[in-house]
């Protein structure tokens, strides 16, 4: 690909990534809420309710290959089309509980399988001696489009223009507008660069070099699970806020990663993967640890905006929900000790799948133990996980 084509294609993706952020802000960003005022549903609910949202990433190392030799953005405009038709049933159709869960199932699918293309592709476009850097700018530009996304829906549930108790789900209509966009500019990538990420070779691929890789997306699973189910439950459940206020965090944190994302990418090119995998184990330990301090002192309390620790979790909300910007380290290290470049991809694939076996494991349990002991020990469980990126750290090569 000639340099032209390749500063296009970097332009094309932008936007990719612009429109993307945006229907995922609009769309499964505010699944909680969603689950909570349509459908009603209780603590240990939510988190059984995560198997069919994340058992596609299971099923992710499968697509990928079988679809191989699509390419990547091949690939990817098949994945955006599956989270397409998800919004399309949840936004227009107001399906029951039971038809609901299938459309979330179809659009959970597009949206894993897009996962580990979306970090290929970032870095088949990445400068080869800055590959932290721009691994960084492209997070930055999601981030901030997600940013944008939660100040769209906190104005548009504030002034009551979005609403749960409708027949047309406006934000999830319009998430399926972005994202009927983003296929458009995948498939003019596709037609650009042809052969991105194709490749003969369509078994699943697991190695032992691949370990500290897989590792630190088994603890990203569980980890993850803070960000997606349980720090928003605290919000939404102990705290009795609403999808404004949550949209409202949600900006406060983008804007945080923002800074965040590029700030990394350039200390993963300057530190190496084994520094920045011990930076990010403390980060999590600390920033879950406090959390969960915090909540357990919320269970079978009553508090309002005016109260002192109402904000403090609002902060330490901000702090767990941050931790994501690390996960460019996760694919970075996944380069850095590849074996050859064709077998990134799938090997991302299953790194998503590790990572998604655990969260079908942890969210229920988390859920159960919530119930069972207190909200904290959820908290306390997730910034124990911290070890693996410890023993990742431990294991890797310094790169």
């Amino acid at each position: 690909m000639t340099e032209q084509n390749r500063q296009r294609a970097v332009r094309l993706f932008v936007a990719v990534l612009a429109l993307t952020a945006l229907a995922n802000g609009l769309g499964s960003n505010i699944f909680s809420n969603y689950f909570n005022e349509v459908f009603h549903i209780d603590s240990v609910q939510r988190g059984f309710i995560e198997i069919p949202r994340e058992s596609p990433g299971i099923l992710c190392m499968v697509l990928v290959a079988a679809l191989g030799l699509l390419g990547n953005l091949w690939m990817s405009v098949v994945a955006q089309v599956l989270v397409l038709v998800g919004l399309v049933v949840m936004g227009w159709m107001s399906p029951d509980y039971g038809t609901m869960l299938v459309f979330l199932f179809i659009n959970s699918l597009g949206m894993h399988l897009f996962m580990p293309l979306n970090d290929a592709i970032s870095m088949d476009l990445a400068d080869r001696d800055k590959v932290g850097a721009t691994l960084g700018k492209f997070k930055g530009v999601n981030t901030l489009f997600a940013m944008i996304a939660a100040i769209i829906v906190f104005f548009g549930f504030r002034t009551r223009l979005f609403s749960f108790g409708r027949e047309t789900i406006l934000p999830f209509v319009l998430a399926a507008e972005l994202t009927a966009g983003a296929v458009v500019l995948l498939v003019c990538m596709a037609q650009l660069m042809p052969q991105s990420g194709a490749v003969k070779n369509h078994r699943l691929l697991f190695r032992k070099r691949y370990m500290p890789y897989y590792m630190v997306t088994l603890a990203y699973g569980c980890q993850k699970r803070i960000k997606i189910v349980f720090a928003p439950w605290v919000i939404i459940n102990l705290l009795g806020q609403g999808a404004d206020t949550v949209a409202l965090l949600t900006i406060v944190t983008y804007l945080a990663g923002t800074w965040a994302a590029p700030f990394l990418g350039k200390m993963l090119d300057k530190l190496g993967v084994k520094q920045m995998l011990w930076m990010e184990a403390a980060y999590i330990a600390v920033s879950f640890t406090v959390m969960g301090v915090l909540a357990g002192k919320l269970a079978g309390g009553s508090f309002s905006l005016r109260d002192p620790l109402t904000w403090m979790v609002f902060g330490a909300y901000v702090l767990c929900v941050l931790f994501e910007q690390f996960n460019m380290v996760h694919s970075y290290m996944m380069r850095s000790i590849a074996l050859d470049p064709s077998e990134i991809t799938r090997t991302l694939s299953v790194g998503l799948s590790v990572d998604h076996i655990m969260a079908i494991v942890a969210s229920p349990v988390m859920g159960l133990i919530w119930e069972a002991w207190g909200v904290q020990y959820v908290f306390y469980l997730a910034a124990l996980s911290a070890l693996f990126q410890i023993a990742a750290a431990a294991l890797s090569r310094d790169v």
